[in-house]
């Protein structure tokens, strides 16, 4: 029997590894091992490994793109019968032997070929084919059969920005760049109107939504001027006078014009600069025509129909019903923007997928995953098998189906607790699934099956199924979940002081950024960003609140509604610095039972930031406890008490009967009770029979 077994191993890699990699030889060129990819071996005698490279948004490669694979095999391969060849997007570039030369850390430099580069990066494949007799029939699972690719591997990837952009593109021109590149740049007037700022706040939650589409950090740094980078600038155009003409956008004192043709004074503008870097443009010929064009950002439908480098927009997005992910306590892969996957060819194969859930979600019993997977008949059913886990928690495994209908539906339940709270009282905000498939040919003696006839296709009908409650505890570690509403009517309103300093503002748009990247569900409503004298009504409202009691009237105002609460100084210290400190309080609306209030103060508005840092990086939101936090930089780390509690499958206790828990005084005197109560109950049972005799 001659089986055709790989290990095809399916991941999704980070959006951008090479902002990852920390250690670099040169600007260009990375080791795999700093971009997620250590040693990693293939066995058996088909045997894959597979790569992901993509190329940083708005960029494109250059000539001089290569690899240089360091690889190492097993000893005993028949060297004129055993090749690996590399792949890249699809396309077979090179190919050698595994001989004697080659067994202990050889190098293969493969050139990237760039006709194949499709805009988002390259798939790399290391196919191998290894032997180690010349028999017909062969064992494919000897453990003799391996080969490494090592993690000090490199990859040079030399690049330039694409020289044009179009507005479809938003999403993956303004990602969050690599660490190692400046931050993106949101460039407003040095004194805006509300409408410009709330245009602006608009235009950072949604750059926020983009970096939590990738997982990674929104890195927004906020101008009056703009620098030469990547980023957005917001404003009137007779606010931006100075920076027109842009592109084919300009102003002539009246009216916006567009290649020379002038524009309704109530329209909005998004024009894409000519420049070596994507700059975007919202503005128009009033502030309310900035808002207008800001808001097509914000929406998803509306924002795949724009088109080329500039256009006019001449109307508000029209509010239209749509089905949100985990409105219901349940997501399907398709809301969650997972599409579907394929695997194919024998062997065993990995699917990682990286999901966010609600935060102020506690879990129920019940809760589940379901898989739908649909697998061709070629497979060998009574040795296939799905098995699947969750941030590391095995799920178990099921054989696979193959009976008609196709496809088939596999439910794993899930650990309700494991997956709330960790052990040490943080909020689970992520459910990481590896789903892995194992095709195994049919029997079919030494004749080799075509592996393309074996595969396996997990589909976006797949679904979370999670009952729950919603957490009650303002906990800071959880935000912004008690923060956040799905009801249109009842946005966050973000609130500035009266006459808002330019830190101050800065923080704020910051502050929107964090919460795009933390908010659950693309359909949520942005908050709004305004300044204290615009809020009108505060019951029903979620609030934050930008500077103390000096600088905000409402902060003072809630203060003094709770002050227990408000003015608490119960600590959360952490990230030591010398004079800096910012100070975060969560609470419940003094004005509407409901809703939350978050107070963001500091001693000057430049230490502002340090609290919302804390509230934009992964790492230290993570440490965040309870309702308040000083955020300072002059002492060691330190955590409060946990808002949540630990998961019951990692605090066991110690059954006891109720004579174990007894102390043996309560054991005597519960006897000697007994015994009282019992002569007392006789004694009055003789006293009545007495006096009935004598009655008679």
């Amino acid at each position: 029997m001659l089986l055709i077994l790989s290990v095809l191993v399916f991941t999704v890699a980070p959006s951008t590894p090479i902002a990852a990699a920390q250690a670099q030889t040169d600007a260009d060129t990375y080791r795999f091992a700093d971009l997620g990819y250590g040693d990693r071996t293939a066995r058996t005698m088909y045997g894959n490994l597979d790569y992901f490279f993509p190329v940083p948004a708005g960029e494109e490669p250059l000539e001089g793109a290569r690899l240089d694979l360091v690889y190492s095999h097993s000893p005993l391969l028949d060297s004129e019968r055993s090749t690996m060849t590399i792949v890249v997007n699809g396309l077979s570039v090179q190919s050698v032997r595994l001989t004697s030369d080659t067994r202990a850390r050889a190098t293969l430099t493969v050139p990237l070929p760039l006709s194949v580069f499709g805009g988002d990066g390259f798939f790399v494949q290391v196919r191998f084919h290894m032997r180690l007799t010349r028999d017909e029939c062969e064992e494919t699972r000897n453990p003799a059969l391996w080969a490494t690719i090592h993690g000090d591997s490199r990859l040079t990837l030399p690049t330039q920005s694409i020289s044009a952009y179009r507005l479809d593109q938003f999403n993956w021109l303004f990602a969050p760049p690599p660490d190692h590149r400046p931050p993106l740049a949101l460039v407003i007037p040095a004194e805006p109107s509300p409408e410009e700022l709330e245009a602006a706040g608009l235009v950072a939650f949604q750059l926020g939504r983009r970096a939590a589409a990738i997982r990674a950090e929104p890195r927004l740094e906020v101008f009056t001027t703009p620098p030469d980078r990547a980023g957005v600038i917001v404003g009137s155009a007779p606010a931006l006078a100075a920076m027109l003409p842009w592109g084919v956008v300009d102003w002539d004192g009246r009216a916006v014009t567009m290649a020379g043709i002038p524009i309704s004074t109530d329209h909005g503008v998004l024009a894409l600069a000519e420049s070596s870097v994507p700059r975007l443009l919202v503005s128009g010929a009033t502030p309310s025509a900035v808002r207008l064009a800001a808001q097509t950002l914000n929406d998803p439908d509306r924002r795949t129909l724009l088109d080329g480098a500039y256009v006019a927009v001449t109307d508000a997005p029209v509010a239209a019903p749509s089905s949100l992910p985990w409105a219901n306590g349940a997501a399907s892969f398709a809301q969650l923007g997972v599409s579907s996957r394929t695997v194919i060819g024998p062997g065993e194969h990995r699917i990682d997928l990286a999901f966010t859930r609600p935060a102020g979600w506690q879990l129920h019993d019940g809760s589940v995953l379901t898989l739908d997977v649909e697998a061709t008949p070629a497979v060998r059913q009574e040795t296939s098998w799905i098995a699947a886990s969750v941030n590391g928690i095995d799920l178990g495994a099921q054989p696979l189906k193959l009976t008609e209908p196709n496809p088939h539906r596999y439910t794993f339940a899930l650990p309700a607790d494991l997956l709330t709270a960790t052990l040490d009282g943080r909020a689970v905000r992520y459910l990481d699934l590896t789903v892995r498939l194992f095709l195994d040919p049919p029997e079919t003696g030494c004749v080799v099956v075509d592996g393309d006839s074996l595969r396996a296709t997990l589909l976006p009908t797949s679904a979370w199924r999670l009952p729950h409650s919603v957490s009650s505890a303002f906990d800071l570690g959880r935000f912004p979940a008690p923060l956040l509403s799905v009801d249109t009517s009842l946005p966050l309103i973000i609130v500035l002081p009266q006459q808002p300093a330019a830190a101050e503002r800065a923080v704020a748009l910051q502050l929107l950024a964090a919460l795009g990247r933390w908010a659950d569900a693309d359909g949520l409503p942005p908050p709004r960003l305004v300044t204290v004298d615009q809020v009108n009504e505060r019951s029903g409202r979620h609030l934050i609140l930008i500077g103390g009691a000096e600088r905000n009237t409402l902060s003072a105002e809630a203060i003094a509604r709770q002050p227990d609460r408000f003015a608490a100084r119960q600590t959360v210290v952490y990230r030591p610095n010398e004079t800096a400190q910012g100070r975060l309080v969560l609470g419940p609306s003094p004005w509407q039972r409901d809703a939350g209030v978050l107070i963001i103060d500091g001693a000057t508005p430049d230490d502002l930031a340090i609290g919302v840092t804390a509230l934009e990086r992964r790492e230290t939101l993570e440490r965040l406890r309870g309702p308040v936090a000083l955020i300072r930089q002059d002492a060691p780390p330190q955590t409060g008490p946990a808002a949540a509690a630990p998961p019951s499958s990692l605090t066991p206790q110690i059954e006891t009967s109720l004579l174990e828990r007894l102390a043996g005084w309560q054991i005597a005197g519960a006897v000697l009770l007994g015994a009282f109560l019992s002569a007392l109950v006789i004694l009055l049972t003789i006293q009545v029979r007495g006096r009935t005799r004598r009655r008679g």
